[in-house]
């Protein structure tokens, strides 16, 4: 593992990462099913059993920061390296303060706006002032709108998300997380070959 981690190129704190947030996954996965096969529906992880536990409003403000700051990393690390991680962790950072206060002040619309318009100022001059990077920018965007469709279209039949606590709401975003985090893993695969393949 550390050997394919080192062949990418990237930070292994956010291998690790990506790696927990797969584990955690196949165990929701497996959890669920062997509750249901001996018996106990009742304590499923759903959201169902989940909006009945009490969370604090720390532990909602904690996760909607996560959710934040992760949706900012799915986007711009299809246009930027992964190794460009820790660089980029202030502007995530940023992103979600910002973002904190315009759902305070204004609407849902107005938060979409902001975070397409941040998205792409940020990608532009990052990559030190280069039009092609806000193309980019614009395309991961269009990528992730659509995965983020996907994920909750299916999810919105069964569920009314104006009622769920962040912190329901971030659990029900790891799979569109793991989902985005692989595009990432199989870019950075395929510029890495790219790159192996020109020397």
């Amino acid at each position: 593992m550390k050997d394919f981690i080192k062949w990418l190129g990237v930070n292994e704190k956010i291998a690790k990462v990506a790696v927990w947030l797969l584990i955690i996954m196949v165990f929701l996965i497996v959890t669920n099913t062997m509750l249901e096969s001996i018996g106990f529906p009742y304590y499923k992880i759903t959201y169902d059993n989940l909006i009945n536990i009490n969370v604090s409003k720390v532990s909602n403000i904690l996760s909607s920061c996560i959710v934040s700051i992760l949706n900012f990393y799915s986007i711009v690390l299809l246009v930027f390296r992964m190794k460009e991680s820790k660089n980029i962790l202030k502007y995530a950072i940023l992103y979600m303060l910002i973002m904190w206060l315009i759902s305070i002040i204004f609407n849902y619309a107005i938060c979409q706006i902001f975070i397409i318009g941040y998205i792409i100022i940020f990608c532009y001059l990052y990559s030190s002032k280069k039009w092609k990077y806000a193309l980019y920018s614009l395309i991961a965007i269009i990528i992730n709108i659509l995965l983020q469709w996907i994920s909750y279209t299916y999810k919105a039949q069964l569920i009314n998300f104006a009622n769920v606590s962040d912190i329901t709401r971030a659990i029900l975003s790891i799979d569109y997380f793991i989902i985005m985090g692989i595009i990432i893993l199989v870019k950075e695969i395929y510029i890495k070959k790219r790159g192996e393949n020109n020397d």
